[in-house]
């Protein structure tokens, strides 16, 4: 395994994803008002077309002068860009050999969302033991990835308690946040009848990160 501890993300490969994210944090927000003016029409009414093709049109502009910069930072690797470039697989297409192969290269370097979206992503790799192994890799303390968060994210399993109409719109986490929900993943994957000892420890983990769900089970359990 690498040691994430030790990775150096190259200047030039900072400087071209910070460069890059003012374009995709642009098209969160387009994405997520899309999602949330959707929720909004009466169930029989169809969204509007020319609203529609709007969105895509101010996508594929912020696209154009974004993607060629956050591609190269990912080659580069870049784990941020590589998480990064996966989550906006949805517009832009990736394989789901790409995907996972992106998605692996960033969490072996000890970003922490790329391990929560491989669930979405690789879901027969994140049953394997590889899998899990990335995950205790992961740094302890705060990492190199600081300046990074927060990071976009959809579904978040802790996220139970939030009065967003919508699901799908798109949240901003720290790596707490991004930790705890990793945990819950982990833990909902393995659940048994009754709590192992495997499935309690990321529950735990979960809970000390701040997940109320994880915190909800285990003071069902007691």
């Amino acid at each position: 395994l690498v040691n994430a501890s030790n990775f150096k993300i190259s200047e030039e490969s900072e400087a071209l994803y910070f460069k890059a994210l003012p374009y995709f944090v642009k098209i969160d927000e387009l994405t997520s008002n899309l999602y949330a003016a959707r929720d909004q029409l009466p169930i029989n009414e169809r969204f509007p077309i020319q609203k529609k093709q709007q969105y895509k049109d101010e996508v594929q502009a912020l696209l154009k002068e974004g993607m060629p910069l956050l591609k190269r930072s990912a080659e580069d690797g870049n784990p941020a860009a590589q998480y990064r470039l996966v989550f906006m697989s949805s517009i832009v297409q990736l394989s789901e050999e790409e995907t996972c192969n992106l998605l692996r290269s960033s969490l072996s370097n000890g970003f922490t969302p790329a391990g929560l979206q491989m669930f979405f992503e690789c879901s027969d790799e994140v049953k394997t033991p590889r899998f899990r192994s990335l995950i205790e890799a992961l740094p302890k303390n705060e990492t190199i990835y600081k300046k990074y968060y927060p990071q976009p994210t959809m579904l978040p399993t802790c996220d139970i308690f939030s009065d967003r109409r919508s699901h799908f719109t798109i949240v901003s986490l720290d790596e707490r946040s991004f930790r705890a929900n990793l945990y819950m993943r982990l833990s909902v994957q393995m659940s048994t009848p009754n709590l192992n000892q495997e499935q309690l420890r990321y529950l735990n983990r979960a809970a000390d990160n701040g997940c109320a769900e994880a915190i909800m089970w285990l003071n069902a359990k007691r």
